[in-house]
């Protein structure tokens, strides 16, 4: 044999080797994903009458079959449609199948409760792993030092025969192995058994009398509050458990986790002849159920965690009536529930049950076959179910762009100075592309002021729509046109509240600037709150910008509240070029001013389709070619922090028929662009 063929052959083994160590990274990886992984050999049970299985995780993909109710299989991995919903790979036939997990149960190793035990880690060098779940294939939540001592809450089995120890692991449920753990007792050791039952179709009816349903993470009045269920409320029963009491709690699929509900409080039926047909999961159903917190708060806004505890890094703030979609709730070393919710693409925030009032949301038909009708991609819907359920008046419309996410974006950051960051802002948030870093001198390029070029993946977030699918963000897609059954004196009044505006007096015959913008809007068909929140974003609560003063010599007398045409030049400083800008157009008053700023706004932005926050920042709505050209500031964050100021203007209303203009991009990425 040749040296020339030798080595071919010896590539083409490399790459089968490459190929078969991919696959295995990738099976491993696909598993981890949850934090909640089952790994390969867990057995799942259908729970549906019939479900079907595709080929890829998600209803988009085609179907390959379907299995009946009660049909066992075994997990290969896990995937997640564009809606964060996971779904179970298993073999089917020949090929590679997937089914949702919201119809899926996994029989879990049964876990008996213990209390009065200690366990102390006994491993010879490296700290001991602990999981999520009684095996070596559960996700890793951390891990525990040798000769840590902890208080052992339960025990479970694996399918390997392996005993894991229960645990609380930094506010979480964890299991480390008995292997490596010491026993001793604190002399007030029982147990209770918790063994769970699987059932076939069963329906469970909720029955309380006024207040919702605790759903449980397990079968006791101890267990973490995983949320609640609205009395009426019908669900799957897959299982049932026993309390130290006797008490029977029935099992349920809750958000994607296993939850359990009291059977004093649930009427049981046989669901064998109501369920007919095949389920499949936002395809053939148009029920979807969720939990949604609403901030309680009386003044102070609510501080949103990193972690379930007070003791954790604070994210941001939400003020009173703002809402989110709960996606859990954890314990913390006091017992109290913190509400889980996303509070970005790439990161969770909890938030104190005590100031959050939760409520349990069904979506209807009719408006899921209006955002289809839309053509709202999938990774729109969820922010848009709960924006409908919590302002059922609000109208959301698909503003279809024509153009490529990419394109878009690269025109967007093609210009280091055509989005800029604070200089207050992360360093990470700035960009290190030619021509905005210098590498040598490790020095960025500044304008307006002395703000830095923003990054690709910061531009990247502030232009993706579906960030801001929440109560605050989503006035970034208010339509700005004057709409006098929402807008009025006292509306713009609590825009201004708290600002130099809420104290001053504007003159001109105006007791206060709310009825002077008011006033303004209205004759210049401009949303009068839109103009309160612009003038607040372009010269600060405080009002001290020389822009506003009417003491700039040279200019006295002159205004320019909406700053246009405020920005840095060679030959002179934004002061000078705005103030040139009010004394050629006359703006020799505060009325002046703002009906001049109103009118340019409309004239150059509102009937130019730049009639949102999120289009005047970001040109998007006139064709490839007019994008990152004509946009009305350079302040990446812009939009977005004029829709939380005019959000102010709304409050807890949920009557007013608001319009949202929301953009669709083609060829949007399936994953929401993360804050870096």
């Amino acid at each position: 044999m040749s040296t020339t063929k030798n080595a071919q052959i010896f590539r083409i083994f490399t790459i089968i080797l490459a190929v078969i160590m991919f696959s295995a990274a990738f099976t491993v990886l696909s598993l981890q994903r949850d934090g909640y992984a089952y790994g390969t050999g867990e057995t799942g049970q259908i729970t549906a009458s019939s479900l079907y299985v595709r080929s890829g995780p998600g209803t988009n993909y085609s179907k390959i079959g379907s299995l009946k109710k009660g049909k066992t299989f075994t997990v290969a991995g896990t995937g997640k449609d564009r809606s964060g919903v996971t779904w179970y790979k298993l073999r089917y036939g020949s090929k590679n199948g997937y089914v949702s997990s919201k119809h899926v149960y996994i029989k879990q190793p049964s876990v008996t409760a213990v209390s009065g035990t200690k366990g102390t880690i006994n491993t010879k060098k490296d700290p001991l792993t602990v999981r999520s779940g009684p095996g070596s294939s559960y996700s890793r939540l951390g891990s525990l030092a040798k000769g840590k001592t902890f208080d052992i809450t339960g025990k479970a089995t694996d399918g390997s025969g392996v005993t894991w120890y229960r645990l609380t692991y930094n506010g979480k449920t964890g299991y480390v192995s008995s292997s490596y753990v010491r026993t001793s007792s604190t002399g007030s050791a029982s147990s209770e058994s918790t063994t769970v039952t699987p059932t076939t179709n069963l329906k469970g009816t909720v029955t309380t009398k006024s207040d919702p349903l605790t759903v449980r993470s397990g079968a006791g009045a101890t267990y973490s509050r995983l949320g609640t269920l609205a009395k009426g409320k019908t669900f799957d029963i897959t299982g049932q458990a026993s309390d130290s009491k006797g008490v029977v709690w029935y099992q349920l699929n809750y958000n994607g986790k296993k939850g359990f509900v009291s059977s004093q409080y649930v009427k049981a039926t046989d669901g064998s002849s109501n369920n007919s047909g095949t389920t499949d999961p936002g395809q053939d159903s148009n029920e979807i159920t969720f939990q949604v917190g609403t901030v309680t708060t009386s003044s102070s806004p609510l501080n949103v965690r990193s972690g379930a505890g007070s003791s954790y890094s604070k994210l941001g703030t939400l003020a009173k009536d703002a809402t989110v979609l709960v996606t859990g709730s954890v314990n913390d070393k006091n017992g109290k529930a913190w509400y889980k919710y996303q509070f970005t693409s790439s990161k969770d925030g909890y938030i104190c049950s005590d100031y959050v009032k939760l409520q349990t949301v069904t979506s209807d038909s009719n408006f899921e076959s209006y955002m289809t009708a839309q053509s709202f991609p999938e990774s729109y819907k969820s922010g848009l179910r709960v924006l409908h359920a919590m302002h059922p008046n609000w109208t959301f419309k698909a503003l279809k762009l024509n153009i490529s996410w990419n394109d878009a974006l690269a025109k967007e950051t093609a210009k280091p100075h055509t989005n800029l960051v604070s200089p207050s802002s992360p360093v990470r948030y700035r960009s290190t592309e030619a021509g905005a870093y210098n590498s040598s001198t490790k020095t960025w390029s500044r304008a307006d002021g002395g703000w830095y070029p923003a990054s690709k993946k910061v531009v990247a977030y502030y232009m993706d729509p579906r960030n801001f699918l929440n109560d605050t963000g989503v006035y970034q897609f208010m339509t700005h046109s004057y709409d006098g059954s929402n807008q009025n004196a006292n509306t713009v009044a609590a825009v201004v509240k708290g600002t130099f505006m809420e104290t001053r007096k504007p003159g001109g015959g105006y007791s206060n600037y709310a009825s002077l913008i008011n006033a303004v809007g209205k004759a210049s068909n401009v949303n009068p709150n839109v103009l309160a929140a612009m003038i607040v974003q372009e010269q600060g609560s405080k009002g001290t910008s020389s822009l506003i003063s009417g003491t700039v010599s040279g200019y006295k007398g002159y205004y320019n509240f909406f700053n246009v045409n405020a920005y840095e030049t060679p030959s002179h400083n934004k002061i000078t070029n705005g103030l040139i800008y009010a004394k050629n157009h006359g703006w020799n008053s505060v009325y002046s001013s703002i009906k001049g700023g109103a009118d340019f706004y409309y004239r150059d932005y509102v009937s130019k389709k730049q009639n949102t926050y999120y289009l005047k920042k970001f040109n998007v709505n006139n064709g490839l070619s007019s994008v990152a050209i004509h946009q009305y500031m350079t302040n990446v964050q812009g939009a977005a922090g004029e829709g939380t100021l005019v959000r102010k203007a709304f409050g807890s209303d949920s009557s007013s028929a608001v319009t949202f203009e929301i953009p669709v991009y083609n060829s949007m990425p399936s994953s929401i662009c993360p804050l870096p």
